[in-house]
């Protein structure tokens, strides 16, 4: 059976790493290193990893970034420290299940064809321990990377050799860093395998999070991203009629939520990227009645009676 290695960038995350280490450590199917990378924390977590590094000296490795660099920064740098044919990039914060490395295995080596991304469903618990299910139906994998419905950075697993192949992690993403990289994956001819067990939990943290402090910026990445997936299926005769409709719903639903931020790029935002293409369709985000007033009276107006309706910003 193929081997995992596990790489971990850490900041600031004493309340969480050894929870964390612990969930990897605990596998039914062992991982062959555990590579922690520090990126300059100015709290106990260097301490915590060394103390269980001194439990698993043979497993846990633990490198220090001389400057703060930055999440996709340190899993660049475990991964160039890492040995075997799959990793499994963990944010510190967040567990797997017992049965992650062994089933994800499993399903790469039933496949007929070489798998390159794993994609599993996980739940996201609050910090009020509440727990929401993200599962990721089996779709077509560019469908599914535009809906954004292609996993996260701890549900998947990754060959080695095809994330290297495709450039790594991209050092200037502040969010969508592992959507991104499924792009370039993708691109590069990666084979994915979607699968609907829930083998990982993603803990909310009280702060830490740059999608927290700028979701304008945070939206406006998604959007673009969005539109380079476009671009691409479109040059490449890709393109389908279903792609093509998760593009306007996706990209639609994100510049509505820009709108609460600034008005006046999301109305030239639906300007560019919608009204050359199509129109939405009713959604969970978008109501029949709001697409009736859409459908009347245009994008501007539709966002101004919603607004008046919605004060609470939604995200």
């Amino acid at each position: 059976m193929s081997t995992i290695s596990v790489v971990i960038p850490c900041y600031n995350v004493a309340d969480y790493v050894k929870e964390a280490i612990e969930s990897v450590l605990h596998q039914t199917k062992q991982c062959e290193e555990i590579i922690c990378v520090d990126d300059c924390s100015s709290d106990n977590t260097v301490a915590i990893i060394k103390e269980l590094q001194s439990q698993y000296p043979s497993k846990i490795k633990l490198l220090q970034n001389e400057n703060n660099k930055g999440a996709n920064y340190s899993r660049n740098k475990g991964l160039q420290a890492t040995s075997s044919e799959f990793v499994q990039f963990f944010d510190a914060d967040d567990l797997l299940l017992p049965t992650k490395f062994e089933h994800q295995l499993s399903l790469i080596e039933k496949s007929n064809i070489p798998i390159d991304i794993v994609v599993n469903s996980f739940k996201k618990r609050s910090l009020s321990g509440a727990e929401t299910l993200y599962s990721f139906e089996s779709d077509d994998a560019w469908n599914s990377l535009m809906r954004g419905r292609l996993g996260v950075t701890t549900a998947n697993l990754f060959r080695r050799s095809a994330i290297i192949g495709a450039g790594g992690w991209n050092e200037d993403m502040k969010s969508s860093q592992e959507y991104e990289l499924m792009f370039r994956m993708l691109k590069n001819g990666s084979n994915v395998k979607i699968d609907r067990a829930v083998l990982n939990i993603n803990r909310e943290r009280v702060s830490g999070s740059i999608t927290q402090s700028n979701p304008e910026a945070k939206w406006t990445r998604f959007i673009n991203l969005r539109i380079n997936i476009y671009n691409y299926l479109h040059e490449h005769n890709l393109l389908t009629d279903k792609i093509k409709t998760t593009f306007i719903n996706e990209v639609f639903n994100s510049i509505r939520i820009i709108y609460y931020y600034n008005k006046m790029e999301a109305i030239d935002m639906h300007r560019k990227f919608i009204l050359p293409i199509g129109k939405p369709t009713p959604t969970h985000s978008n109501s029949k009645k709001y697409m009736f007033i859409y459908n009347l009276f245009g994008f501007k107006f539709a966002q101004m009676i919603a607004t008046l309706l919605h004060t609470q910003k939604p995200y």
